[in-house]
């Protein structure tokens, strides 16, 4: 009886570890390549296919890179991130929607550089930030949001210290003759009383 129930006392123990499954950590460093594929594990030497399934595999804090040139979709950030495509043509196409969405903490620090962002003639906003630390837009093209009240870059953080900073980008070819344009900031009004 003392066996089985040693056994049964051993087994439990050993049994949760032998049938577990390794925890996979995200990496700092992320790769995206237009012949990737969004399970591989966004290594250089299996990249993922999209900034949507590198994201999710990119620690807070880390950075995705593009091999070559490809169109790598329409991202929503929702953590302190750093996408550079300088020296390839990073594309990203946002018809009928926007091109990134910034919804990250009000501490989080996002930096977009090389990168080519369009809207195809319907697309609504190039960036759209709702909230974070800083935003950080270098040597970007965004170009053709035209959809209803398309805007290049709308910056409405919700955060009261928000930081947007534009450097050597293009931004043309947005909003419709009615609404929209360029890019569009709406600072937070201070809070009564301060």
């Amino acid at each position: 009886m003392r066996r089985i129930a040693l056994w049964a006392l051993l087994a439990g123990l050993v049994l949760p570890f032998a049938v577990s499954q390794p925890a996979h950590a995200q990496a700092t460093r992320t790769w995206v390549s237009g012949v990737g594929d969004d399970v591989n594990p966004c290594s250089r030497t299996a990249p993922c296919k999209t900034f949507a399934g590198a994201i999710s595999k990119t620690a807070a804090g880390g950075e995705i890179n593009c091999l070559d040139s490809a169109g790598y979709g329409a991202v929503t950030i929702t953590k302190a991130i750093s996408i550079y495509c300088e020296g390839v043509v990073g594309s990203i196409l946002g018809s009928g929607t926007n091109g990134v969405n910034v919804n990250a903490a009000a501490t989080d620090h996002v930096v977009l550089r090389g990168l080519d962002i369009s809207g195809a003639g319907t697309g609504l906003k190039g960036v759209n930030i709702l909230q974070a630390a800083s935003v950080v837009i270098e040597h970007c093209f965004i170009r053709d949001f035209n959809g209803a009240s398309g805007t290049g870059i709308f910056s409405n953080p919700s955060n009261f210290n928000s930081m947007l900073m534009i450097r050597d980008s293009v931004i043309s070819h947005n909003g419709a003759a009615a609404a929209g344009g360029g890019s569009a900031s709406t600072p937070m009004a201070a809070a009564p009383g301060s």
